[in-house]
């Protein structure tokens, strides 16, 4: 019976023995090939693994038609690819994964894009034109002298942080090649986008502008940056909108000929006269001109102080107005 015991006893010590030989071994393994890595890629990298494909066309056996006939290519894997001069034309891609893609040299005209992934993808000197783009995901994507369709800003990320980014990149991207038209309208989409996120950075009770920007600061700081961003989208839309900076000196020659009525005292309004106050006097004073109210100048009663701001305000206003003039008409 004693002897049948001790056949039955397990040996723990020689288990533990195996399993750290195995261990140690795998650790040797490891060893072995980050020092491989090492001498290829350098201290602490490994290969990504990218899959380089030139001079290739996509191509389906499935058709669809849809007023023409196209190709259907569906749930495909193309992540983290590198296409070279590829081409495909009348092709619909759905549920098709290109995240971490790059696409250079490429021809991808007239095809259809639904529910396409193209996280940290790039596209460089590639044409998308005619190119329909629904439902997809554009988060950290770049674009680089392709020719692209604007309707891709409805595919813009929901998030502003990345919406501005995403929109910056088109800003550069239709700039790089001269269509200014859409550039204007990409900048337009990042400073709204930019103003949101600055708003949010120091108003938002989200989790991730706390983590990002806590501590009064911060906060300080990234209400300062919103403030700006939005005192100068209202005074001339941050360079982009001739009607704002118009609007802007309306606002002023309002505020000028309310102050002209309650100062003059006047008790009985004329509804013609505050029209000549607001439509010419009080422009023409803005403009340096001199208005003559028998021998005296009718804005004798200004402050001297209220004087050297018409002036500073006027100067700057020409400057801003010379600004958006300029770089419309540069871009021709």
């Amino acid at each position: 019976m004693k002897k049948k015991d001790q056949k039955n006893k397990i040996d723990y010590d020689r288990i533990k023995e195996i399993v750290n030989k195995e261990v140690n071994a795998k650790e040797i393994k490891r060893k072995e090939a980050e020092a491989n890595n090492s001498e290829l890629y350098g201290s602490n990298l490994i290969s990504s693994k990218r899959i380089e494909i030139k001079d290739s066309m996509f191509f389906s056996s499935i058709k669809r038609f849809e007023g023409k006939t196209y190709y259907v290519i569906n749930g495909n894997k193309f992540n983290n690819h590198l296409f070279i001069r590829a081409v495909a034309r009348y092709i619909i891609f759905e549920n098709v994964d290109f995240s971490k893609t790059y696409f250079e040299n490429s021809y991808l005209r007239d095809c259809k894009f639904i529910r396409c992934n193209f996280e940290g993808a790039k596209f460089t000197g590639c044409n998308l034109q005619g190119s329909y783009f629904d439902n997809c995901t554009f988060d950290y994507v770049n674009f680089e002298k392709t020719f692209v369709d604007d309707e891709i800003f409805e595919c813009a990320p929901k998030q502003d942080n990345l919406k501005y980014k995403f929109s910056r990149s088109l800003k550069l991207n239709y700039a790089s090649v001269g269509d200014y038209i859409k550039a204007s309208k990409a900048v337009t989409i990042e400073l709204e986008a930019t103003k949101s996120h600055l708003k949010d950075s120091w108003l938002s009770g989200d989790q991730y502008y706390k983590t990002k920007y806590g501590g009064p600061k911060r906060t300080v700081e990234q209400f300062w940056k919103w403030f700006k961003v939005s005192l100068l989208d209202f005074v001339w839309g941050n360079g982009e909108s001739l009607w704002r900076l118009v609007r802007f000196n309306l606002i002023i020659f309002s505020l000028l000929t309310l102050y002209d009525i309650f100062k003059k005292s006047v008790s009985q309004l004329n509804v013609l006269e505050i029209f000549e106050v607001f439509l010419i006097k009080v422009p023409s004073n803005y403009f340096g001109i001199i208005i003559k109210q028998g021998d005296q100048n009718y804005f004798e009663y200004y402050p001297n102080w209220l004087s050297l701001l018409l002036v500073i305000t006027r100067l700057v206003c020409f400057g801003l107005l010379m600004s958006i003039i300029i770089k419309k008409y540069n871009r021709r």
